[in-house]
């Protein structure tokens, strides 16, 4: 019987190293961009100085925060919808897809996710905030409490 387990042990030891030497595995990761921006960041990102022209010029667009409650509490822009990232695939319903979206999260990381998941949801017109509300409130309402 141990005849018998060694043989398939080393039948399988042979498969095994069969195949690690088939495999093609990359040489270097891909780049933060490749690996998590599947957009454009140019064509659907915003900077702070953009978005401040569009508020100044009354133009029609919604404002949305995908932070968490808690980040919104402590500061937030003015005018500004609150759904979390964690909630927006099952409240995308409360945002109009007609009107462009201009999301903002802390830095942007999630702002772009978001932007991301609205895109692959069917909406036209979406952007993130570049460096989100802490850079915001650096370049524009310097007021505006960072954390």
């Amino acid at each position: 019987m141990f005849r018998y387990i060694k043989q398939a042990l080393k039948k399988i030891q042979r498969q095994y190293l069969r195949n690690r030497e088939r495999r093609n595995l990359p040489k270097a990761a891909p780049s933060v961009a490749e690996a998590i921006l599947p957009l454009d960041a140019d064509t659907y990102t915003i900077t702070p100085h953009q978005l401040k022209e569009m508020v100044d010029e009354n133009k029609r667009f919604i404002l949305l925060d995908v932070r968490e409650q808690w980040e919104y509490e402590m500061v937030h822009i003015p005018g500004a919808i609150l759904i979390p990232l964690g909630e927006l695939p099952r409240r995308c319903r409360e945002i109009t897809p007609a009107v462009e979206i201009v999301v903002y999260c802390h830095w942007g990381m999630r702002s772009l996710d978001a932007a991301f998941l609205l895109q692959q949801l069917g909406f036209k017109s979406v952007k993130s905030l570049v460096g989100g509300i802490d850079q915001w409130a650096q370049e524009i309402d310097t007021q505006l409490p960072q954390y």
